[in-house]
């Protein structure tokens, strides 16, 4: 067998089941490492965090990565609530890297921002960090901003809800 094909005949099925352990051994979270993997983030001068997160390789997900940064960084405040807002990303195809970059800040009140960043109430969502934190610490709880396992569907495959919306709380008006 051809030895290309035979390696992406491998890489499909660990990607198709989950977040296995030789993955899991390459994810980063934290700062960005030395191969651009891990998130970054600043306050903008209209008092948002902005968040860029990257993961490079298939079987993470950057947005998950700085949403759970968004939690932790709310939580740091004394916050019970966090607001995303815009959340933007990007994935190279050849690569299978991703990135994102989303907008957060904390909150007291579980309801939806007032007002979103950019004028789109569907662009924002506030989240419980509680929530959060659950939902996007992995299967064993210890791998922060990956998907945690949400159901087994007909097929009897493990399905994880995550990304944009993951702890929203409080209706979009």
């Amino acid at each position: 067998m051809n030895p290309i094909l035979l390696f992406a005949i491998l890489i499909q099925s660990q990607t198709s089941i989950g977040f296995p352990d030789e993955v899991s051994s390459r994810y980063h979270y934290g700062p960005t490492n030395g191969r651009g993997d891990g998130y970054e983030d600043k306050v903008t001068e209209d008092g948002f965090w902005k968040i860029s997160a990257r993961v490079g390789f298939s079987g993470a997900y950057a947005t998950d990565m700085a949403i759970y940064r968004a939690a932790e960084m709310a939580k740091a405040k004394g916050s019970r609530y966090v607001e995303i807002h815009d959340a933007v990303s990007r994935r190279n195809n050849m690569t299978t890297a991703e990135s994102v970059t989303l907008f957060a800040r904390a909150t007291d009140a579980p309801v939806h921002p007032t007002a979103c960043r950019s004028g789109k109430p569907d662009r924002c969502y506030t989240a419980d960090v509680a929530l959060v934190f659950a939902r996007l610490s992995g299967a064993d709880g210890k791998h922060p901003g990956i998907a945690a396992p949400s159901y087994i569907d007909k097929e009897g495959r493990t399905v994880a809800r995550s990304g944009f919306g993951t702890g929203a709380v409080g209706v979009a008006q």
